[in-house]
Formats: structure tokens, C-alpha cells, sequence
């Protein structure tokens, strides 16, 4: 590794980031977006140099006015016989630069790799390949993978389902009335961060986080509803937000003693409702290929997959 050198980019280089070439066939980290428009900072982003030639290279993203990235969501090891150990050795290099004694991020102790792969990407010999390059230099460098996600996108033209007859939704006024809900949801929630956090810190502080990062996101509170039945029962919560980029339903949870009915199917088409009379286009959002109960009420409600994210940390 004597003769490569490893560094992020310079204001105005991003020409040097394109040099190593373009993206795999198989689809394996693409993204709908540009580099350019997912507005990579350039000292988030690292290559590695032989030389002139660009032979590795990894972008890390935070949102505006983050201190620190909160994810690594394009690597590429490159394609020669060393791939692995160079690529793991750009990571290591990036991440001793990018993970300072002060760092903080909603992932944890460090930005977690988020990579993009086709539905299909299991299945089909190239798109293995190109996944397993960089999941073996990740786990080189020190991560692991955590979670299989798989990510849904809904617009109006595939149709959109009656709103519920059965439930009756109000603008969250009560805090404490959501974050007992969320801690309720949370005990036996499929959602892998939700296991997580549960374990770590309980259920009460996993809904408090929970409210803190989806009230963090651009689309503000605004649209949060509390959902109850015909007794007066409170079934759920659905909490519709945007991102840097688009609408998306930053939570959506159904109270255990109310699982079983299909409620999480009236939750998000309540917030597709929402989204469609402020005019939004599209509404992007994911889960857990674990969360089969979660996955089916996308699939009913008409969202299609787009594909899927392996989350390393």
C-alpha cells in the first residue's frame, strides 16, 4: 500500500472523483440521484490515488449544516486484485480522518455504510460480485452489517387507496400521550433500530429519540396524527415528514394490543392522503426486510420496491 495515497477532495475537484469511472452495470450502488445533486461536501469525500489514477473512492453525506456525516453511501474498492485490501485501507483512512473525538451523528459512534443494491441482487452472479467487493473491504475495514432494508416509492399514478373509514385522525397536540403510544409500539416493534435502541436504553427513551429525529427532518410536526378507532380507542400513530428531498413517512407504528387488523395499512394511507392534497409528487420510505407485516401493508396500499440497502456500521 506504499504506493497509494489516500485523501478527501479539494474544493472544485469532484472532476477527480469521476475519474475513477462509472458505477458497475449491475445497478450495485446506484442512485437516483446524481453526485452532484446529493450535495457531497468535498472534504467528505475520499479517494484513493495510484499515482494519477483513481483507484478507490468513498463519499460520506450529512445533511445541511451537520457538523459531521452522518453516513458512507458510495464506495467503490475499484476492480483490480488488491481491491479488497485497497478499499478497506481508503475506509480506514477516512474514517480515523472523519470520526474526531467530538463526532455525533443519529447512526452512532461513527457514520454507518448504507449500499444501494438492485431487488435482484442475490440472484444475479454480477450484482453478487460487485455487492460482495464491498462488503468484504467494509468488513475489512472494521464494520459489520446490521440490517437489510428494502426501499419503496409511491407516486399518484399507481393509485391511491380510500382513506379509512374505521379510524379518526388528530394532530398530535398531547406529548405525552405520543410518547407513551411510541414506548407502547416500540416493545414489540419488528423494526430493527427499534430492537436496538430498545435494548440499549428502554422503551421510554427509544420513543423520545424516535419523536427527536423525525421532528428533526425539514417537514417539521405539522403533519403528525394520532389515530383512534370507534370507541375512542387510540390504535396508532403515523407521523408524515420530508427529508433533504422528499416526502416520506418518518414513522408509522400501530398500538400491540391493536396488531392483527391491518391497521398500518389506514396509518400510511393516511399519510399518502396528506402528502397528495399538499401537492407532493412522491413519497419515498423503507423498512426492514425482517418486517414482512410492514412490507405487506406497503405492497397493499400500492408502494413498489425499488430496491435494496444493506446497512454496515
Amino acid at each position: 500500500m506504499s504506493d497509494l495515497l489516500f485523501r478527501p477532495l479539494e474544493a472544485g475537484e469532484s472532476d477527480l472523483f469521476h475519474r475513477y469511472g462509472a458505477l458497475p452495470a449491475s445497478g450495485v450502488g446506484a442512485r437516483a440521484l446524481s453526485f452532484e445533486k446529493l450535495d457531497y461536501r468535498p472534504e467528505w469525500v475520499w479517494v484513493a490515488l495510484r499515482g494519477d489514477e483513481v483507484v478507490a473512492r468513498a463519499g460520506f453525506w450529512g445533511p445541511p449544516g451537520s457538523r459531521h456525516p452522518f453516513s458512507l453511501d458510495w464506495f467503490d474498492p475499484g476492480s483490480g486484485p488488491d481491491r479488497i485490501e485497497v478499499g478497506a485501507e481508503l475506509l480506514r483512512a477516512a474514517y480515523a480522518a472523519l470520526v474526531t473525538p467530538g463526532y455525533t451523528a443519529p447512526s452512532g459512534a461513527r457514520p454507518d455504510y448504507h449500499l444501494f443494491l438492485p431487488s435482484d441482487w442475490r440472484e444475479r452472479p454480477d450484482a453478487f460480485a460487485d455487492a460482495s467487493d464491498r462488503i468484504a473491504a467494509a468488513e475489512k475495514a472494521g464494520l459489520r452489517q446490521s440490517v437489510e432494508r428494502l426501499n419503496l416509492r409511491w407516486i399518484p399514478e399507481y393509485g391511491l387507496p380510500p382513506r379509512s373509514t374505521r379510524l379518526t385522525f388528530t394532530p398530535v397536540l398531547d406529548e405525552e400521550t405520543m410518547v407513551d403510544l411510541l414506548a407502547r409500539i416500540a416493545e414489540g416493534s419488528l423494526d430493527h433500530w427499534d430492537q436496538r435502541n430498545l435494548a440499549e436504553k428502554g422503551a421510554r427513551a427509544t420513543a423520545l429519540e424516535t419523536v427527536a429525529e423525525v421532528a428533526a427532518m425539514p417537514g417539521g410536526r405539522g403533519r403528525w396524527r394520532l389515530a383512534r378507532d370507534a370507541s375512542g380507542a387510540l390504535v396508532g400513530i403515523v407521523m408524515p415528514t420530508r427529508n433533504s428531498r422528499t416526502a416520506t413517512i418518518g414513522y408509522v407504528g400501530v398500538d400491540p394490543v391493536h396488531r392483527g387488523h391491518g391497521y398500518a395499512d389506514d396509518l400510511a394511507t393516511e399519510a399518502m392522503h396528506i402528502f397528495v392534497a399538499e401537492g407532493e409528487l412522491e413519497v419515498n420510505d423503507n423498512t426492514d426486510v425482517g418486517n414482512a407485516p410492514m412490507a405487506a401493508s406497503f405492497a397493499r396500499i400500492g408502494y413498489r420496491i425499488t430496491g435494496r440497502r444493506l446497512i454496515l456500521v
